[in-house]
């Protein structure tokens, strides 16, 4: 097994190494979480990497000689179990990661690559507006659940169906509605209810957080800055996919 920090630039590194699987749970119907050995060498790579950050797992082509790169979120990093977490939204065979995920078992290995990173995952606020779909439920959940007390949160989050549903975890005060969209990649409801949101009044400080299908982003995106002439600054927005598109082809944020 090898190790290596790629590069290094203003004391930002990247990680690269290969993950053993430790074992596989089915968290809903269409969520798999993969949790990964992490060894000693791998605790030291980790030490600045958070949870809920982006990473790159390079899945082996079965027909070619490379990987094929998808990004996803470390859903927690867990040192002192030694685990890395990472879920994977189960469509099937139509894409690799989810291939990937569905046919994972203990000993199976996966290489993937990270970034160290001391930020937090979003800029303070006093309130914040969160909305995604299946895609999204990582790095939400991670985000939620590293939420201090004072804070107060709406979360829109779209899944398949009720069983679908988590439970977020926060010191905040969270507001979660659930939307069900068997059929996402046939259009999404997301927007039209991000768009009614209410903001409480007398907040000094909000934020929107958007996670989820090209067009639904588009279009909030376009609601957000040039509707409501948004702070830039206080808004981001990330298209995970886009319907018609193979899996992790699409990956557009402000």
């Amino acid at each position: 097994m090898e190790y290596s920090l790629i590069s290094q630039v203003k004391e930002t590194k990247k990680i690269r190494s290969v993950f053993t699987v430790k074992k596989k749970l089915f968290i809903t119907p269409h969520l798999i979480r993969v949790i990964f050995n992490i060894d000693k060498k791998q605790t030291e790579l980790l030490a600045n990497v958070k949870s809920g950050s982006n990473n790159k797992i390079f899945i082996p082509a079965e027909e070619e000689n490379v990987a094929l790169i998808r990004t996803y979120t470390n859903r927690k990093i867990d040192l002192e179990e030694k685990e890395l977490s990472i879920d994977f939204v189960a469509h099937g065979d139509n894409g690799p990661a989810s291939a990937w995920a569905l046919k994972a078992n203990p000993g199976d290995v996966l290489e993937i690559g990270m970034k160290e990173s001391t930020k937090p995952l979003i800029p303070d606020a006093d309130f914040y507006l969160m909305a995604g779909d299946a895609t999204a439920l990582p790095v939400i959940c991670a985000i939620a659940e590293q939420f201090p007390s004072y804070v107060r949160a709406k979360i829109i989050l779209e899944v398949a169906d009720k069983e679908d549903e988590l439970i977020l975890c926060s010191a905040a005060d969270l507001s979660v509605e659930w939307l069900h969209n068997p059929h996402p990649e046939q259009g999404s409801m997301l927007a039209e209810v991000v768009k009614s949101v209410q903001f409480p009044s007398g907040v000094l400080k909000e934020y929107v957080y958007i996670a989820a299908e090209y067009t639904t982003v588009h279009e909030l995106r376009t609601y957000f800055k040039t509707n409501l002439k948004w702070d830039t600054q206080a808004l981001y927005a990330c298209s995970y996919w886009r319907a018609g598109q193979p899996e992790g082809k699409t990956s557009e944020s402000t």
